[in-house]
């Protein structure tokens, strides 16, 4: 199945509440800027509490929600080339879209091997009658109330940038943001094709 083919079958799955519609992107809108703060945003983003996965190619942020399908979708597309040494994928784990959305983001960032975790979260990851479900058991309130700044900064990282480029003050997800000689690219949503090739063909 395509990309495109992928996101159409996926907006026809998606028939749960409207928290999850206002709040993630299925589809994409990209960005892109050459201006010195966007190169300091991109330094920045080195600093936020991520979980890398793959050890060559370009670096791509990735912003997330344990309980978001697209970004589900997104990671399931970036296993193939970063299993071929394609791409350093650094996922930045956020927790908003739902009410467990916290606490498994928590739990993801808390666990011992927080690549492990992500990779349960996403390999459990199902479509039930409530909702989106990420395969990982929500942390317990002590550990989301110790989490909490660093998913306060992830998330900052997130919803300033969106503000400055669309003019919401509403953050959302998936969001992702690489960098391909001096120009730093955003998509929001689920890229397409052409942003696909232009993302994994990135130096």
């Amino acid at each position: 199945m395509t990309i495109i083919g992928s996101i159409q079958y996926l907006a026809r799955s998606v028939v749960f509440g409207g928290i999850i519609l206002t709040a993630t992107m299925g589809c994409a809108y990209a960005a892109q800027a050459s201006a010195d703060h966007d190169l300091d945003y991109w330094q920045a983003l080195s600093h936020t509490h991520y979980i890398e996965e793959g050890s060559k190619g370009p670096i791509l942020y990735d912003f997330f929600d344990p309980n978001c399908p697209y970004c589900h979708q997104i990671y399931t597309w970036l296993q193939n080339p970063i299993d071929n040494g394609q791409l350093r994928v650094r996922f930045i784990v956020v927790g908003f879209l739902t009410h467990s959305s916290k606490g498994k983001a928590s739990a993801i960032l808390a666990a011992a091997n927080p690549l492990t975790a992500l990779k349960q979260a996403e390999m459990g990851f199902t479509m039930t009658k409530a909702g989106p479900e990420g395969g990982i058991d929500p942390a317990s309130g002590a550990v989301i109330a110790k989490m909490q700044d660093r998913l306060h900064f992830n998330k900052s990282r997130l919803q300033g940038k969106e503000f400055e480029i669309q003019g919401t003050p509403v953050a959302s997800v998936p969001f992702l943001v690489y960098r391909n000689g001096k120009t730093i690219h955003y998509i929001f949503g689920l890229p397409d094709n052409a942003q696909w090739r232009d993302l994994l063909n990135a130096s």
